[in-house]
This record gives C-alpha cells, sequence and structure tokens, in this order.
C-alpha cells in the first residue's frame, strides 16, 4: 500500500483511484456512523478530496489510514458545526427516550433504536466521532485520539462523557 500512496503522491491519479477503491468503503461507513447517512457521501467525498489536495505534504506514506481518518473526522465535524447553526425543527429534535415505549412485538426493537438514535444525534461531534472510531471502526482508544489529532486521556474522557449520555438518553433520565 505504501507504493500506491507514493505513486499518489507523485500525481498518479490510477494511483489515487487504487486507494479510494481500497479505503471507500471504510470511509463512507465511518462518516455515516459520525454524521449519518445524509451527509455521509458527501464528508466522504470531501475527505477524499482534501487528501488528493494534501496528499504532497503527507510526510510519512505508511501513515495514510490514520492520515485520512483525521482528515474524515475534522470534515465531519464541520458538518456537524453548520447543523447546530442552522435553525432546529420540531422534526429535528428527537423526543424523550421514556416516551418511545413499545409493546412486546418489532415496534420496541424500532423504538429502542429511534430512542439510540435521538441519543447520538444529541452528542457533540467528537463524542460522535469517538464512538464511531472506537466501536465503528473498531480502533484502540489510542488510534481513534491519533485520528482525532487529541491525547488519549482526552480521548477517553469524551468516550466515558458520550457513554454515560447515551444510557441516560435511552433509559429515559434527565
Amino acid at each position: 500500500m505504501n507504493e500506491i500512496v507514493r505513486e499518489a503522491q507523485a500525481g498518479r491519479a490510477e494511483a489515487f483511484e487504487a486507494l479510494v477503491q481500497h479505503f471507500g468503503p471504510q470511509v463512507y461507513r465511518l462518516a455515516s456512523a459520525i454524521v449519518g447517512r445524509d451527509d455521509a457521501t458527501d464528508v466522504a467525498q470531501e475527505t477524499f478530496l482534501a487528501a488528493w489536495r494534501e496528499l504532497p505534504r503527507l510526510r510519512e506514506p505508511d501513515r495514510f489510514e490514520p492520515w485520512l481518518r483525521r482528515i474524515l473526522v475534522n470534515r465531519a465535524r464541520n458538518v456537524l458545526r453548520s447543523r447546530q447553526r442552522r435553525p432546529a425543527t420540531s422534526l429535528d429534535r428527537p423526543g424523550p427516550a421514556h416516551q418511545l415505549a413499545g409493546n412486546g412485538d418489532f415496534r420496541e426493537a424500532a423504538h429502542a433504536r429511534q430512542a439510540l438514535d435521538g441519543a447520538f444525534a444529541g452528542l457533540s461531534a467528537d463524542q460522535r466521532a469517538v464512538i464511531a472510531l472506537h466501536y465503528g471502526a473498531d480502533l484502540s482508544i489510542r488510534d481513534a485520539a491519533e485520528s482525532m489529532g487529541v491525547a488519549i486521556g482526552t480521548a477517553k474522557s469524551r468516550l466515558n462523557t458520550a457513554l454515560r449520555r447515551l444510557r441516560k438518553a435511552v433509559e429515559g433520565q434527565p
């Protein structure tokens, strides 16, 4: 893979296309986990565009994957921040988890998923990113921290806070 990265750094579009083919599904899944399906394609595309522009500056080709994840996390943060700046409508706001009671059939699972999605939407961009990187992309806390550009202790703190907030939201606590 390092050789393909070097070729892409030299400006070979075919080499970069190979990188997009290889990392594309992973980038899309991670983007979807952080920003949701509606914006995941845009975030993935912006990630690869930024990577193409900045690739000549990458000093260590063997660090391409964590470097690409960091770009993705930054693009996802931008999308989530722009969402916060627009006024929310009543359709955008999830209801409290305790209002989503199921009645024992498939609807219970659907309501639980809706509650979890609503709780996840209430997390900060950094909290979403650390959960997606650690649990969704199966990265260690160290690798998740590196992808986010933060210290390991900061990543642990954000993960702990996010999990606590998710538990409270799903359990219907304030």
